[in-house]
């Protein structure tokens, strides 16, 4: 699979765009990280707001300052160029110290280091301007986590008696099938789970980026890392140790946004090799009936 296809604009693209509208800030919380979300319109601030409802921001000022800006383009990356099937488009470069970003509906700029970004949304619905804002809060989010030393992982979470567990899967291994059949546990998401390294701990945090998960309600807060495993679908339910020479290859696979950036952030690798060594990955094999725990001694 070919990552970055689609190089996004410089930096300089963004200069003299306008803001898409006069909405007040919205301020969003994902996994303790405040983020505030500047100059929407009035049909995408109420839209934003519907769908941050449960992780609503506090409006402090050192949240992250992310301006959604206007800009004459149906596209950034035309649909036409992208075969069905075919991997989603969303790319990335670094400008210096200065990500960049873009995919069908939106292009933008981030800086981890300084806490602020812009994004334009292009004027064309054919990816919709509220997942537009989401695929680039997901980009920031997986950035913030390897500067603080964790990480965004393909993984479903649940938390089960205080702590949390993360199943690492590909699209089509069953993290949502896991998800929705778990007789145990709060889900927090059934795709992409946030690993904060709070207190020099590992720990699983809520976040917005839930997947298709229906059942229960939105879970915020952390919780301290019981296992991760790595998913199959099987007839019978069983753990088997992973090779270590494959754990962190296998977390890495998992890991979006960063999975081809080794060469510009080291710490990638050093995290999930501190990760791996705090909590050993494991292959668990499971079934559909959702019974699953009991091999994970529950």
């Amino acid at each position: 699979m070919t990552l970055n296809r689609f190089p996004p604009p410089p930096q300089s693209f963004f200069a003299n765009l306008s803001s898409r509208g006069s909405e007040p800030p919205l301020g969003v919380n994902i996994g303790g990280w405040e983020f505030s979300l500047v100059g929407a319109d009035s049909v995408l601030g109420e839209l934003l707001a519907d769908r941050y409802d449960q992780f609503s921001g506090s409006g402090a000022k050192e949240a992250f300052r992310v301006r959604l800006l206007s800009v004459e383009m149906n596209h950034f990356v035309l649909p036409d160029l992208v075969p069905a099937g075919a991997p989603h488009p969303l790319s990335l470069r670094w400008e210096g110290p200065i990500l960049l970003v873009q995919s069908f509906g939106f292009a933008g700029w981030i800086s981890i280091e300084q806490r602020r970004g812009e994004m334009a949304l292009a004027r064309a619905e054919f990816e919709k301007a509220p997942w537009c804002v989401e695929n680039y809060l997901r980009v920031c989010t997986a950035w913030l986590a390897v500067a603080e030393g964790g990480a965004l992982l393909h993984a479903a979470s649940l938390a089960v008696e205080g702590r949390g567990y993360l199943f690492v899967g590909a699209s089509g291994s069953g993290k949502s099938t896991l998800a929705a059949t778990s007789s145990k546990g709060e889900v927090l998401s059934d795709d992409l789970s946030l690993v904060r390294r709070l207190g020099g701990a590992f720990r699983v945090v809520g976040t917005p980026f839930r997947g298709t998960f229906q059942g229960g309600g939105p879970v915020r807060g952390s919780f301290p890392i019981a296992g991760i495993y790595r998913i199959f679908k099987a007839l019978e339910n069983r753990v088997e140790p992973c090779p270590r020479s494959h754990a962190v290859a296998d977390l890495l696979a998992a890991a979006p946004f960063v999975v081809d950036q080794l060469t510009y952030d080291g710490r990638i690798l050093s995290t999930l090799q501190a990760l791996d060594f705090s909590h050993p990955l494991a292959y668990l094999y499971f079934n559909l009936k959702g019974d699953f725990w009991t091999v994970l001694g529950h």
